[in-house]
């Protein structure tokens, strides 16, 4: 990217003034912790930051240009090219877009309510197996800024980049697409998501779909869930306008006996760890990298989509080899006195928190299991009976005791209660709960500590790897 921008370019992309000499810029940044001399700054102004509050340090620092919302007054012996724009994000964006038609590398869009960040890490760890030079979204990088700056990180010698896609809001679906302009596609699972501003569980489904529909818009190929409910019905509705040579379909689990055969099947084996995968007749079985069925389904949904790259099994096998979790997704730490404990707080909702309890029956615990589990935040108006609906379920999976933490899981716990489980505390404070916790979990325990970003449940978990280490 070193050599791609120039001053004169981002005005022509911009439509802006070029009130000085054409310039070449290092590189573009919203962070002024990374100017250094000749990069472009771009001042945004999000909930708690604003980003013009820090452009005279980057001038200072060596900035060569600023995009900015508004006038920057100049000192005498000041050089910098200002940009003034109307939003700052929909420059950034302008510039991405620009810099990602630039390359005409396969782009693989991850999209889906759940299982994104996990399937978007394993597509990128297969395809290692190979492609030297694999450009991944970082971390959960999936929304307005974090796509277009995934973007501006691409190389002349990236040969594929797996980008994740993520929505908050109506119409997000169309204006991402639009950005990334992807080349292969797949919707992991639907479910409820951002409920605050998608609503409901439908409106939500809806909106993932529009990758479906853009896909076949652009004749491009696709993966196709058919054990979800709602991609399942899409296909159903757009079957005749599909070919075999632009679709994947697969399933984990049975599918409804009108749908035609899936092209991949899943089998997975808990006590084993294991993923059977059936296609055209032929058995091959993979080892899975992270422990519980909802793992096995995004380890197949990416072998599906790997399907469109012609990978050999050993190439499979020795990309699925390099894999790392994500920061915060179903991070596996085994403890002294036999002591387990799965950290998943990066993301919680009703579908994630369903297959995360799903896990604590699947292991043989010699001890006890324990559900710390979080408010999960942004279900909208419903989410008083997204929380309650989980007491049924901790209940016919026999988990041994419940700890909860946040305003939203005392509705968890009044419902619990009412159904006489009385293995169950709620707590104020993060202090309180992990005092209890350590002195509560003992030998060949099985411990989850689940909650939405915003409730930081890496505090709780940090707390028990503290003491049990």
């Amino acid at each position: 990217m070193q050599a791609y921008w120039n001053t004169e370019k981002i005005a022509a992309i911009l439509a802006t003034p070029l009130t000085g000499p054409k310039q070449d810029i290092t590189h573009v940044t919203t962070d002024s912790r990374a100017v250094t001399p000749g990069c472009l700054f771009v001042a945004l102004k999000g909930d708690t930051f604003d980003g013009h509050n820090y452009i005279v340090q980057a001038i200072e620092k060596g900035a060569r240009a600023i995009i900015s919302e508004h006038a920057v007054e100049l000192k005498p012996h000041e050089q910098t090219q200002i940009f003034v724009v109307s939003s700052s994000m929909l420059a950034i964006r302008q510039l991405a877009h620009t810099y990602r038609k630039e390359f005409s590398i396969p782009f693989i869009g991850v999209v889906g309510s759940v299982g994104k960040t996990t399937t978007k890490e394993l597509i990128s760890s297969i395809l290692q197996g190979k492609y030297k030079n694999v450009l991944k979204t970082e971390g959960s990088q999936n929304g307005f800024l974090g796509i277009p700056l995934t973007l501006l990180r691409l190389q002349k010698s990236d040969e594929i980049a797996v980008i994740e896609i993520g929505i908050d809001d109506i119409d997000t679906m169309d204006q991402h697409l639009t950005l990334v302009e992807p080349t292969h596609l797949i919707l992991t699972a639907t479910g409820p998501e951002h409920l605050h501003q998608l609503k409901t569980v439908d409106i939500a489904a809806n909106e993932e779909l529009k990758a479906f529909d853009y896909a076949l818009k652009h004749g491009l190929p696709f993966a196709i869930n058919l054990s979800d409910e709602y991609v399942s019905g899409w296909y159903q509705r757009n079957q005749q306008a599909l070919t075999a040579t632009l679709i994947r379909t697969y399933s984990l689990r049975p599918i409804n006996p009108t749908s035609v055969l899936a092209d991949y099947i899943g089998k997975y084996a808990p006590e084993k760890g294991i993923l059977q995968v059936s296609h055209q007749g032929k058995v091959t079985s993979f080892h899975l990298p992270l422990p519980g069925e909802h793992h096995a389904h995004n380890l197949l949904a990416a072998l599906t989509l790997s399907s469109f790259f012609n990978l050999s099994l050993g190439q499979l096998q020795q990309g699925l080899a390099q894999f790392k979790t994500a920061y915060g997704r179903t991070e596996v730490y085994k403890l002294k006195n036999n002591i387990e404990v799965i950290g998943d707080y990066y993301n919680s909702n009703p579908t994630s928190v369903k297959a995360a309890l799903q896990l604590l029956t699947e292991k043989e615990c010699k001890g006890q299991t324990h559900a710390v589990l979080a408010d999960m935040l942004e279900l909208g108006d419903d989410e008083e009976t997204f929380h309650r609906e989980l007491a049924p379920l901790i209940i016919s999976h026999s988990i041994s005791k419940v700890w909860l933490y946040g305003e939203r899981m005392k509705w968890l716990f009044d419902a619990l209660k009412k159904l006489n489980y009385t293995a169950i505390q709620h707590f104020a404070n993060y202090d309180e709960l992990i005092q209890a916790l350590n002195q509560n979990i003992h030998t060949n325990d099985f411990v989850l500590v689940k909650g939405s970003r915003g409730m930081k449940m890496e505090i709780v978990l940090k707390g028990l790897l503290q003491h049990f280490s």
